[in-house]
């Protein structure tokens, strides 16, 4: 088989190997979500943290055998970092069971209100015996932290209405 024109054909070349880079561009857009995407988690989780910091220190310093009025300043100094003082400092008696009510699921509310007008009275009699009210009113302070607090940005706008 001499064919004359197979002559004059040079010999097969092999394509070199495709190389990685560079990539195709929606390599680069893949890339640029990803860092976006990691760089948004990242601030969101510091931003939660941050605004979680308070109720984290006030359930720290919530002491096991407090009186009524070391649970109630400990629960007003943890909604002062939350909301503005001039809104917080001022409330007592039925405004602050109010307040606090608010901030409560219904089925949690309906359970306290009871124990928040108890402790309310309790406020002008005698500190004698109250061990059983003030238990309780501890583990109504540690439910409150864990529930209402960080308040959603709609109840922070309604208090400042």
């Amino acid at each position: 088989m001499n064919n004359p024109a197979l002559s004059e054909l040079n010999p097969i070349i092999a394509a070199p190997a495709a190389s990685w880079w560079p990539l195709a561009p929606g390599w680069y857009a893949v890339g640029i979500l990803a860092i976006t995407l990691t760089a948004f988690l990242v601030i969101a989780s510091i931003r939660a943290a941050r605004r979680r910091r308070v109720k984290r220190a006030a359930l720290r310093a919530l002491p096991a055998s407090a009186s009524l009025n070391e649970l109630n300043l400990l629960l007003k100094q943890a909604c002062m970092g939350y909301y503005p003082r001039k809104h917080i400092a001022h409330l007592t008696g039925k405004t602050w069971r109010d307040f606090l009510v608010a901030h409560l699921s219904e089925r949690n509310a309906a359970r306290y209100y009871d124990l928040l007008v108890e402790v309310e009275q309790a406020a002008y009699r005698p500190a004698t015996n109250q061990q059983a009210l003030q238990q309780r009113y501890a583990q109504f302070a540690r439910t409150w932290l864990k529930q209402a607090l960080p308040p959603s940005q709609q109840q922070r706008r309604a208090i400042n209405d």
